[in-house]
């Protein structure tokens, strides 16, 4: 993977920080994510170049992502980001689409147990720029919604 910006690189890109190339598992959802939505400005879309995805290398990349929140620690200052990251998650392992922070967000919320929905409606204002984003103040309510929809996540790929 090669210039990709995404929130989670916002610091460091505006310290004038740049990620070399890497080999990146994302790689199966950037491409989806591009046949899906692209729109080209001049020539044939996305879909023309790049065959689709196979079903089984979207699902181990979206296994893969959920593989690295495990702790504390693991999203500790991008609360927000990785609960709407976990949203999209979810619905891309449910649909095989690929939806806006926001859409997967409310998608998600109405398939939560009662506790875990102010969370995600939450991160869903923040994201949207309508409420505060205080999620790091709600430590144990960020712990119990990222294993809960990691649990739910790991039973839809199985």
């Amino acid at each position: 993977r090669e210039l990709q910006f995404g929130e989670w690189l916002r610091h460091d890109i505006l310290s004038g920080t740049f990620e070399p190339a890497v080999l990146d598992h994302d790689l199966a959802i950037l491409l989806t994510k591009a046949r899906q939505h692209s729109l080209a400005l001049l020539g044939p879309s996305a879909a023309t170049f790049f065959e689709p995805v196979p079903k089984e290398h979207f699902s181990k990349a979206l296994f893969d992502t959920i593989a690295q929140w495990n702790a504390e620690s693991d999203w500790k200052g991008d609360e927000r980001n990785v609960v709407l990251a976990l949203a999209r998650i979810w619905y891309s392992a449910s649909t095989g689409l690929i939806a806006p922070k926001d859409v997967a967000a409310a998608w998600v919320s109405e398939r939560l147990p009662a506790e875990h929905r102010p969370l995600i409606c939450k991160a869903r204002a923040a994201y949207l720029g309508s409420e505060d984003d205080d999620l790091a103040m709600r430590v144990e309510e960020t712990a119990a919604f990222v294993r809960y929809a990691k649990a739910t996540i790991e039973r839809i790929l199985r």
